[in-house]
């Protein structure tokens, strides 16, 4: 009430005023030890060009590091890919892979790896992965598909699992070729 009554007065605005008070209470203080004398900076720049060899390491183990999580990035979109969960569907209702690697058919160690190709919007599938089941024994899936446009579905032309050298074909399972 009292500021306002004084701006209006000396016919200053308000906020003209409270900024000043701001700004008057904010200007830093320097304290020199001798007022006489300047102040000065009184010791040598660093060096750029000083481990240099240490920098470069440092940039090549950065681009490793990002490159490798890239690849984790890529790799977990293909995990997460339609084709891959309808291929795990198909490995755990499958009686002849459950009688091989058991029950609870899921990918085998902590970070599942996909291998190859996995393109759904040119219609190229071309990739290889491992299954582990609950009896212990590790199997290699391989699934070879293309489309011609994507319109149609993709037509499989390998789809197998082999466990201990041994190849088993998931089209012959069936009878006839089959789609995704």
């Amino acid at each position: 009430m009292f500021g306002r009554s004084i701006a209006g007065r000396l016919r200053i605005p308000v906020g003209r005023v409270s900024f000043q008070r701001f700004m008057a209470s904010k200007e830093p203080e320097i304290v020199l030890k001798d007022k006489l004398r300047p102040l000065r900076i009184d010791r040598e720049l660093p060096d750029p060009t000083k481990d240099v060899n240490k920098r470069r390491l440092q940039f090549v183990a950065f681009l490793g590091l990002m490159g490798a999580s890239l690849a984790m990035i890529f790799n977990y979109e293909k995990t997460q890919s339609p084709v891959i969960s309808n291929t795990l569907y198909h490995m755990r209702r499958s009686p002849k892979i459950r009688e091989v690697l058991g029950d609870q058919i899921d990918f085998d160690g902590l970070v599942p790896w996909v291998s190859g190709e996995l393109n759904q919007v040119s219609g190229d599938v071309n990739i290889k992965f491992y299954l582990k089941g609950s009896k212990g024994k590790v199997g290699e899936v391989k699934l070879v598909a293309d489309r011609e446009n994507q319109r149609q579905e993709f037509l499989i032309h390998e789809w197998s699992v082999q466990v201990d050298g041994k190849k088993y074909d998931l089209l012959a399972e069936n009878g006839a070729t089959r789609t995704l």
